[in-house]
C-alpha cells in the first residue's frame, strides 16, 4: 500500500482501494453539493449521480493521471481524503497539480488536518514534478475558499454560470 507523507501526528494518508469507494461517492457528494448555490443543491438528486459515475471512472480508467488517499488515524478510521490529479494550467498548457477532492470528517474539523492535506497535496506535486497547483471552490462554499486561501490560493479566473432552465 503506497503511503502520502502526512505531517500531522496521529495520522497517515493510505492509497484507496476498492473497498473506499462507497466512502469516496459520500464525501464527493457531500462536498459537491455544499459548493454550489441552494436552487441547485435541492435538485441534486437529478445530476450528482452523472457526476459521481464520472469521478469513479476517472479514478478507474485512468483518463487522468490521479490518486486518491484516504486520511486515517492511528486506529485505522477514517479522518478524510486527498484526492489529487494531474492537468494542464489553461494559459500556459504546463502541467499543474489539480485538487479533485480535499474532504475531512466533520467532527474532525478545525484542529488543522485541512492544512495539513494540502501541505501533502503540495508535496505531492512537487514528487511528481509541477511548479504549481490547481482547484476550484463552489462561489458559496466560504470555509473551503477561507482555507485555501489561507494556503497561499488565490482567484486567478472566475467563472460565470448560467442555468438554462
Amino acid at each position: 500500500m503506497t503511503e502520502l507523507r502526512f505531517p500531522l501526528e496521529g495520522y497517515c494518508l493510505e492509497e484507496a482501494e476498492d473497498s473506499d469507494n462507497d466512502y469516496l461517492l459520500d464525501t464527493v457528494e457531500e462536498s459537491v453539493v455544499g459548493s454550489v448555490p441552494e436552487e441547485e443543491a435541492v435538485a441534486s438528486d437529478l445530476w450528482i449521480s452523472d457526476i459521481l459515475t464520472v469521478m469513479l471512472d476517472i479514478r478507474t480508467t485512468g483518463d487522468m493521471e490521479n490518486e486518491l488517499y484516504i486520511l486515517k488515524d492511528d486506529r485505522g478510521r477514517r479522518a478524510g481524503l486527498l484526492w489529487m490529479g494531474v492537468s494542464r494550467d489553461q494559459f500556459t498548457c504546463d502541467g499543474t497539480g489539480y485538487i479533485l477532492q480535499i474532504y475531512v470528517e466533520r467532527c474532525l474539523r478545525r484542529r488543522g488536518l485541512g492544512k495539513a492535506l494540502m501541505r501533502s497535496a503540495e508535496e505531492w506535486c512537487r514528487e511528481k514534478g509541477l511548479f504549481s497547483m490547481t482547484l476550484n471552490v463552489g462561489s458559496v462554499n466560504k470555509t473551503a475558499d477561507k482555507l485555501y486561501r489561507s494556503a497561499g490560493f488565490r482567484p486567478r479566473t472566475v467563472v460565470m454560470h448560467k442555468r438554462l432552465i
